[in-house]
């Protein structure tokens, strides 16, 4: 299965970054791409909570959404909207919410952040998501029809928790999502060595697909989108912080099979207690 992967400096217009990620997608259509996946928040970044709040709307209604939909449809691809803000959270807080359309353009399932950034990394920002948006609770796997391809849906700061990405592979998932906004400075100290990590612990190919340049605000995301194999080789990169680009990358599932056999750690997985005494 080919896939591509967008990057791109998201802006606090969902209209304006609908037009540039449809031109990203159609590239990936054209290079022979059967999957798409966007970066997180590919509608919106918006430092300005109320203005964001009066920004986003429910996702049948976001611009985005309704371009990946369409195209979706006249292409006959499947596309991942790697993350939409929306309405719909509870006490009236936003959703970070993936979604998965089928080559009709119909939802096949949609995936809600579990774990939020709520952070402050010294490098003069604050990072509260959990302030605005309501999290998830439900992991989320999708099969991809006669492609033999099952996703794992995860988001961002999803990727330092093995334990999610360990559920998702021993419920099927041999591919694993982690689109992103990852801030410049944890980028740099980390985001390669998650990305390895997790595709080694669960012999998964992982697809990275990032944001990249600076947003409204002033804030900067590292970018790197990336394909990492089962064996935890990163086999593909669009090695800048800024380039807007898409990358592609043919999938061969025989290398699950192939890494999962040379590492059973999901077969060998226990579980086990700690003592109260600890």
């Amino acid at each position: 299965m080919k896939v591509g992967l967008t990057q791109f400096c998201v802006g606090p217009d969902p209209k304006t970054n609908a037009k540039q990620l449809e031109s990203l997608v159609l590239q990936g259509i054209d290079d022979g791409c059967e999957f798409i996946l966007t970066p997180e928040a590919c509608n919106v970044i918006q430092p300005d909570r109320a203005v964001l709040q009066q920004t986003v709307s429910h996702a049948e209604e976001d611009p985005v959404f309704q371009m990946a939909q369409r195209v979706a449809a006249e292409r006959q691809v499947f596309i991942c909207l790697g993350s939409l803000l929306v309405q719909g959270g509870g006490e009236g807080k936003l959703v970070n919410r993936q979604i998965l359309l089928d080559p009709a353009g119909a939802v096949i399932n949609s995936y809600d952040k579990i774990h939020l950034f709520d952070v402050s990394i010294g490098d003069g920002q604050h990072y509260g998501e959990s302030e605005i948006f309501a999290p998830g609770d439900e992991a989320v796997v999708s099969a991809l029809p006669d492609t033999g391809a099952v996703l794992g849906h995860t988001i961002c700061y999803d990727v330092r928790f093995p334990s999610l990405h360990q559920t998702l592979a021993m419920a099927g998932a041999n591919v694993l999502l982690v689109p992103a906004a990852f801030t410049q400075k944890t980028g740099r100290a980390h985001w390669h060595t998650l990305l390895r990590a997790r595709a080694i612990e669960t012999g998964s190919w992982l697809l990275a697909a990032g944001t990249c340049g600076e947003h409204a605000g002033g804030r900067r995301t590292y970018g790197h989108s990336c394909v990492v194999n089962p064996w935890g080789e990163i086999v593909a990169e669009i090695a800048s912080e800024t380039n807007e680009e898409l990358l592609s990358y043919a999938l061969d599932f025989k290398d699950v099979t192939t890494a999962r056999s040379a590492i059973p750690a999901l077969d060998n997985a226990r579980t086990f207690h700690l003592p109260s005494s600890l």
